[in-house]
């Protein structure tokens, strides 16, 4: 399976979710939860396939928050790096980079609403791996205001 859904790799757009799953989804029985911090929990799939289109991926990791799929947490080692930024932008396009110097690229669809995405693929200067997070643009900015201004009880 692709990383971004489909079965080889390498779909087109940016899509609401990640895989098989979608903003705002409930974890699954095969998933294992790693942690919890206040309302967030942290899964993984004990049998994720860890590849990109036969490149190894260290890890997945799922955040939920108010038990809702949130962010995916990819750690790619520095051998399958360049392999998934080049399928990125060949998947998703044209990638802002803040600063030139620092290997950070942000994509984001422009869907409105729960399907409005947004992704940050980061490379370690020191090891070359790197991390691509992927969210849910709507669900952060619903934690934001929570965060500033919580519910009267």
């Amino acid at each position: 399976m692709g990383l971004f859904g489909g079965k080889d790799g390498v779909t087109s757009g940016m899509k609401p979710g990640f895989r098989d799953f979608k903003w705002g989804d409930v974890p699954t029985p095969r998933m294992q939860v790693l942690d919890e911090h206040a309302e967030s929990k942290f899964c993984w799939i004990p049998d994720d396939e860890l590849s990109w289109d036969g490149a190894p991926l260290d890890r997945v990791v799922y955040e939920f928050w108010e038990n809702r799929l949130a962010q995916v947490h990819v750690e790619i080692p520095a051998a399958s790096a360049d392999k998934m930024l080049k399928d990125l932008h060949a998947s998703w396009g044209k990638s802002k980079q803040p600063n030139k110097f620092i290997e950070d690229f942000v994509w984001q669809n422009k869907a409105a609403g729960p399907e409005a995405t947004n992704a940050i693929f980061s490379r370690n200067p020191s090891t070359q791996a790197a991390t691509l997070r992927i969210q849910s643009s709507y669900i952060q900015t619903k934690r934001m205001l929570l965060r500033s201004h919580p519910p009267a009880h």
